[in-house]
C-alpha cells in the first residue's frame, strides 16, 4: 500500500502547477526584424521557457490578448492606442473568460512554446514612429498572475516609398476604395467566383472572425497554422446553402488616424428555410494601394 501512494505522490509531484511553478517559466520576446513597412503584420514572437528540471503546465485561451498580452509603447512613454475591444471597455479578463474553457500546455524540461502576437491586430500604429514593445503572459487568464518579458524590442514602422512625378504634370490617384473592395468580394461570392473571394480578403487577421477557426489559429505552431489557414479558406470559398441573392452598399467610414474603414452593407440571402436581410459591417485595413478586409460583423434586419 506504501508503494501505491508512493507512487501517486511522485505523479502529483512530477508537473509543477502554476502557481506553485511561477519560477520555473520564462517569457522572452523574439521579432524577426527590427523595421516594418507601414503595411506589413507586426509580428512578436511571444517563447515561453521552462527553465525547470520538472514540466510545468500553464492555460491557453483562445480568445484573442488573453493568455499574452504584447504592450507597446511610443518612445514618450505613452501607449500606443488600443484596439483590443474588451480592453476599451474595461471588461476584465477574468470576467471575458468565464465561459471559455482552456487549453491545458505541458511544457517538458528545457522545452519551448511559442506564440505569434500580430501587434497590429491589438493597436494601432502610426509610420516613422518607433515603438518600445513588452509583453505579458498569464498562466492562467483567469487568474492575475502574471509573468513579465525578460527582454523589450524596440520597432520601427516606416512608410511606404512615394514616388512623386517630374513631369509637372499633376497625377491622379488610381486607389482602390474600402467600398469598393467590398463590392468586389461580394460580386465574386454572388457570381461564385470563390477564387477571387480571398484576394479581397486578409486571411491571417480575417480568421479570427470565426471563433471555430480562431480557437485553433491562436493556440498552433507556425506550420500547424499553415494547415488552418487552408482549412479556413476551404470554409469560406464553398458554396454555401443561404447564396447570395443581392447587396447595396449603404456607408462607408474611413479613420485615418487608426489606419482603419467601416462599410455597411444590406444584403439579401435566400435560405432553405426563408429568405434571410442582413446588415454586415466590414473592417479593413489598407494595403498598398487599396484595403482589404480583416473583420466582419452580421446582424439580421427586420423588414
Amino acid at each position: 500500500m506504501k508503494k501505491y501512494a508512493l507512487i501517486i505522490v511522485f505523479i502529483l509531484c512530477a508537473v509543477a502547477i502554476y502557481p506553485g511553478g511561477q519560477d520555473y517559466l520564462t517569457l522572452t520576446l523574439v521579432s524577426p526584424k527590427i523595421s516594418y513597412d507601414e503595411n506589413d503584420d507586426i509580428i512578436v514572437y511571444c517563447v515561453v521557457h521552462n527553465i525547470a528540471n520538472v514540466p510545468v503546465e500553464f492555460t491557453v485561451y483562445d480568445a484573442a490578448y488573453t493568455t499574452f498580452q504584447p504592450v507597446l509603447y511610443a518612445m514618450d512613454g505613452k501607449e500606443a492606442p488600443l484596439k483590443v475591444e474588451y480592453r476599451l471597455k474595461n471588461i476584465p479578463t477574468a470576467h471575458m473568460l468565464i465561459n471559455e474553457q482552456g487549453r491545458k500546455i505541458i511544457l517538458q524540461p528545457d522545452e519551448k512554446f511559442v506564440y505569434t502576437a500580430y501587434c497590429n491586430n491589438f493597436y494601432s500604429l502610426r509610420k516613422n514612429e518607433k515603438y518600445r514593445v513588452k509583453a505579458y503572459f498569464y498562466p492562467d487568464a483567469k487568474d492575475e498572475y502574471v509573468i513579465k518579458s525578460a527582454n523589450e524590442l524596440i520597432i520601427t514602422i516606416l512608410p511606404v516609398p512615394q514616388f512623386a512625378m517630374r513631369t509637372g504634370i499633376i497625377k491622379h490617384e488610381r486607389t482602390v476604395t474600402p467600398s469598393e473592395v467590398v463590392m468586389l468580394a461580394l460580386m465574386a461570392e454572388k457570381n461564385k467566383q470563390w477564387h477571387n473571394v480571398i484576394k479581397y480578403i486578409n486571411i491571417e487577421k480575417f480568421i479570427y472572425a470565426y471563433s471555430e477557426f480562431a480557437r485553433r489559429y491562436s493556440t498552433t505552431n507556425d506550420y500547424e497554422r499553415l494547415i488552418v489557414q487552408q482549412d479556413f479558406i476551404n470554409f469560406i470559398t464553398k458554396e454555401r446553402p443561404d447564396y447570395l441573392i443581392d447587396f447595396s452598399i449603404i456607408g462607408e467610414h474611413i479613420l485615418p488616424q487608426n489606419n482603419v474603414a467601416y462599410v455597411d452593407v444590406k444584403v439579401k440571402r435566400w435560405g432553405p428555410r426563408f429568405p434571410a436581410t442582413m446588415k454586415y459591417r466590414y473592417t479593413l485595413e489598407p494595403y498598398k494601394d487599396m484595403w482589404v478586409i480583416v473583420n466582419l460583423d452580421a446582424s439580421i434586419v427586420k423588414e
